[in-house]
């Protein structure tokens, strides 16, 4: 294939590198236009923020100044540019990542109040993460090449769970989050593999892993190793550059390959845990009773007030990640869902058991990404929001069932709110500033009162309660333990919380009248406390109900006598066992760092285009032929915030400068709430499938798009997004002639200049299945569409189309579905030949690859079971089809770049009706028959593909040997 015909190949190669280059707007899906940002500088740092954050640059110049001394020192490297941090609150997620371009730069999410739920030890959100996306930085710094990105085609780059150990080696205590709770487990259930697929965890298990064992790597074999692993590089392109390589720099540096080091650390933390546990209580002695529940990950149990049903936040399953709200009879065990999404426990019974409140992530102001309450039914009927934008979690009732107390957020500082559910009023409660967050707030089952755990601007973590008339607040723990979720005795004489003390969870429980605290619990894995039931005739303290680890891969819900104790066992391990927990490197840093603006040096206005970043370039020379020689060169840039994106794939032809050069040059502006994406291109060789051949057609002009997502009538898993573009190109087919049969009718492709302007608005809602590209289980999606052209400019086609396209997946029975699909298409005017209305003769190749731009090589339908065309101005298509999963996976794997995974059977039927303005009196109708395998192919490890074998029929020739064919198509699983 001539390499101009490999230049959309180039085109798209670009999209995903810099779809991943982008900033926040990458994970939030939206640009924030409205956010006006700042930069201070540091001697050794660029800082940037919106004005409205004005004073957070002070924490993160001290924060990142003295992480720089403290690495610099650690693992010898140093930089001859200022590191850019951008800082912003936009969205609550708890994250940040660091870039490894050339000039790396770290983008962080601050004013996180999940932090003092979702995390643990005494580190306050932005001193740990700007510690670790630093580390990342200098890592990043210790292995470059001057070959720069491109260096890891010749090396392996540091594994992902070593690079993250090594930044929490350096930034971070061992804690219970960081990851003893995961690790344990793990090792426990045998199940050390963070790849295996058996575990919603497996994330959090992977920084585990590679935190556990970079402590242990610097424990056994000395800090200095880590720093000569890093050092090491070895010779490439015969000695012209030098690279890092991982596994070639472990074994000259330690002595041994990583497979062995593996190995002995494996025995080690075995020997570890299992000493641990020996000493420790397991969930069987507790005689306890299951609770029922549905799910496979459980985040939150509830009984309702008169304990006959139980609500249930958990993950559907591992195959299924939907985070639904069931609730479950407990006489029947039949299972309601009253709600689903990103709801955060925990949820609350209303004092009659009618309703559900909880707080759920969605779109709030701007499209920010933001915690609200809601209340539901506990059949799920009328879902209610009751705050917008709020930033909002725990909600917890009043005894008589008026008010709503819960935690709001405002510029990072957390406060108790009540809402009163009849007018809408809110009431502050407390007067907390600075940098203070609540992990849970519940209510006292008989008084004015809140109880609640908050993490302290100094690192503690008191439990605490509130009395709502007097407004006074006593001090229950000092918060030198890590305890949170709090959980009342029903007559409020006592409450439990569950304590990371033990680097896993376990269960306390404080009385009032004594003003003791007694363990509950002693889990080698843990348990964390949810509920505390009524007393009965055989508990007279009632029950308290915990979520256990069952293993890797399920959690399960226990009730037990509350008034149990445990032991309070401190199990020993010996010490050349235990030092890698406690191991540090010889510069660390305080876990407090006070603000320090004198390290500020200037301030200015932050400009976009001059943070401009160098991502990847490259060139090459090509002989193709004496005539076609010359050279080929990819260049990509882009800004930190993903306001502007820059590509350009280009080839100059040295024998025919102009008929065989070509370029595609692509620019993204996300400076306003669209997205718009400027193209240019020259011979730009454009493949699709036509007739039974490959049609290459070469573009050269230009178009704009803009992309516009939209927050109507937002809904979990739910998105709108309208487009717009706008396109003068001149098509000129390739070797078109070739397309000529005698003796049937094949429309031949032809050359022509297009001005257009093309619409589109498209609604659809998708549940995350692991199946979804060949079987997803349900579904729906509406597309808009309306292109239209003038002879304007030059161009020479004017016509104007409208298309119509819906689907349909409904949930038929157990993994069951139908499938429904229509499409309506109607045109006046005169389109190019090759780009019809009506029934193709051969299936468009459709891919849907995860963090891709969606792929289509043509845009018709076709009949299964047919293989002419139909052509006309009006088009009616519709597709039902009955699928069934057969396989999970075929688990075949060939010469390890192509995995065969799970297979699903469809019974087919299509239906095309074609006509022209004349009417329906020649209308072409055509229905087809049949059944089809698809299945799920794995690419490198990395591109999953739907593609399908099938055998179809004219619905006439059903029964007979006439006119079947046998099909082979790759096709994504819904229609757009």
């Amino acid at each position: 294939m001539r390499l101009r015909r490999l230049a959309l190949l180039g085109a798209l190669w670009l999209v995903p590198v810099v779809a991943l280059a982008q900033g926040f707007n990458s994970f939030s899906g939206r640009n924030h236009p409205e956010l006006d940002w700042q930069v201070a500088e540091t001697p050794r740092f660029k800082i940037m923020y919106p004005r409205h954050l004005a004073g957070i640059e002070a924490q993160a110049a001290a924060i990142a100044e003295a992480t720089y001394d403290t690495l610099s020192a650690n693992l010898g490297v140093t930089f001859d540019y200022k590191i850019r941090i951008y800082l912003t609150d936009e969205d609550e997620i708890v994250n940040g990542f660091a870039v490894p371009f050339s000039r790396s730069f770290t983008n962080i999410w601050i004013h996180q109040n999940e932090v003092a739920s979702g995390w643990a030890g005494h580190e306050k959100w932005l001193r740990k993460v700007l510690a670790h996306e630093l580390a990342h930085i200098f890592h990043f710094r210790a292995v470059s090449s001057s070959l720069g990105m491109l260096a890891n085609t010749f090396a392996d780059p540091l594994p992902r769970a070593f690079t993250e150990g090594l930044a929490q080696y350096q930034t971070e205590y061992w804690d219970a989050y960081r990851g003893d709770r995961w690790l344990r487990t793990a090792v426990l259930d045998d199940r050390l593999s963070y790849n295996d697929g058996r575990s919603i965890w497996n994330g959090r298990l992977l920084y585990a892993v590679g935190n556990s064992q970079v402590r242990f790597l610097a424990e056994q074999y000395g800090d200095s190793t880590l720093t000569k692993l890093l050092a090491h590089r070895k010779p490439v392109l015969l000695g012209l550059a030098e690279v890092h390589d991982f596994y070639a720099a472990f074994e000259a540096t330690v002595g041994k390959s990583y497979r062995q080091f593996y190995d002995d650390w494996r025995r080690h933390v075995n020997v570890y845990y299992n000493t641990l546990a020996g000493q420790l209580e397991n969930a069987d002695s507790l005689d306890a009773t299951r609770v029922p529940v549905a799910g496979q990950y459980l985040y939150d149990v509830q009984y309702s007030p008169d304990t006959s049903k139980v609500a249930v936040l958990a993950l559907t399953s591992l195959a299924r990640p939907v985070r639904r709200l069931f609730v479950v009879d407990v006489a029947t065990q039949t299972v309601e869902i009253a709600a689903e999404g990103g709801i955060k426990g925990p949820v609350a019974w209303h004092p009659d058991g009618t309703h559900l409140a909880f707080a759920r992530a969605g779109r709030g102001r701007h499209g920010s990404i933001l915690n609200d309450l809601w209340v539901v039914r506990a059949d799920g009927r009328k879902e209610r929001q009751l705050t917008h934008s709020r930033r909002a979690l725990a909600p917890t009732f009043s005894p008589d069932g008026q008010r709503l107390a819960f935690i709001g957020t405002e510029g990072g500082t957390a406060n108790l709110f009540t809402l009163d559910l009849a007018t809408g009023e809110e009431t502050q409660h407390t007067q907390f500033t600075g940098d203070i967050q609540i992990a849970d707030v519940q209510w006292h089952p008989r008084s004015d009162s809140l109880l609640f755990s908050r993490f302290n601007g100094d690192g503690r973590r008191p439990l605490m309660l509130l009395d709502l008339r007097r407004s006074a607040l006593r001090l229950l723990t000092d918060g030198t333990e890590d305890d949170r979720q709090v959980v009342w005795r029903p007559d409020g004489t006592q409450f439990a919380y569950t304590s990371l003390r033990d680097d896993v969870p376990n269960v306390f429980v404080y009385d009032f009248a004594t003003d003791t605290h007694r363990r509950v619990t002693n889990l080698a894995t843990g348990a964390t406390g949810h509920d505390w039931l009524p007393p009965d005739s055989a508990h007279a303290a009632g029950q308290l109900v915990v979520i256990v680890a069952e293993n890797k891969s399920r959690d399960r819900a226990l009730r037990f006598d509350a008034g149990r104790t445990a032991p309070d066992v401190t199990p020993t391990v010996p010490r050349p066992y235990a030092a890698w927990t406690t191991h540090q490197p010889p510069h660390f840093l305080d876990s407090l760092i006070p603000p320090n603006p004198d390290l500020i040096e200037r301030r200015y206005a932050y400009s976009s285009w001059k943070n401009l970043t160098h991502v990847l370039s490259f060139g090459l020379p090509y002989y193709s032929s004496p005539d076609d020689w010359g050279a080929t060169g990819v260049t990509i840039w882009m800004e930190p915030l993903g306001k502007h994106l820059f590509g350009l794939s280009a080839a100059v032809s040295g024998g025919d400068f102009a008929g065989k050069s070509y370029f595609v040059g692509s620019y993204v502006n996300n400076q306003w709430h669209p997205t718009i994406y400027f193209n240019g291109y020259y011979n730009l060789g454009t493949p699709r499938l036509y007739s039974d051949d490959l049609l290459v057609e070469n573009l050269a002009g230009g178009d704009v798009t803009f992309d516009w997502p939209l927050d109507w009538a937002p809904r979990p898993y739910t998105g709108t997004r309208f487009g717009l573009r706008l396109r003068y190109v001149e098509v000129s087919p390739i070797d078109e002639a070739d397309f000529f049969e005698p003796g049937r009718f094949v429309p031949i492709p032809e050359p022509g200049q297009l001005a257009d302007l093309r619409l589109s608005l498209i609604r659809k809602k998708q549940r995350p299945y692991r199946y979804n590209a060949i079987h997803p289980l349900d579904g729906v999606g509406v597309r808009l569409m309306a292109t239209g052209a003038a002879k304007v400019l030059g161009a020479d086609r004017a016509y104007l189309r409208g298309d119509l396209s819906a689907y349909a997946v409904v949930p038929f029975f157990g993994l069951n579905s139908l499938y429904f699909y229509g499409r309506a298409q109607a045109q006046t005017g005169g389109a190019l030949t090759q780009d019809f209305v009506g029934l193709d003769r051969a299936d468009v190749v459709q891919l849907a690859l995860p963090g891709f731009v969606p792929l289509a090589l043509g845009d018709t339908e076709r009949v299964r079971g047919y293989r002419t065309y139909a052509l006309g101005n009006r088009l009616l298509f519709g597709t039902i089809e009955y699928r069934a999963l057969l396989l999970r996976s075929l688990q075949t794997n060939l010469l390890g770049l192509v995995r065969l995974g799970a297979t699903s059977l469809a019974l087919f039927a299509d239906g095309g009706l074609v006509w022209t303005d004349a009417g329906f009196d020649d209308a072409t109708r055509r229905l087809g028959l049949g059944a089809e395998l698809k299945n799920l192919m794995t690419v490198m490890g990395a591109f999953e593909v739907g593609h399908s074998l099938g055998i179809a029929q004219p619905a006439e020739h059903i029964g007979t040997d006439n006119h079947y064919e046998v099909y082979y198509r790759i096709r994504a699983a819904v229609a757009f």
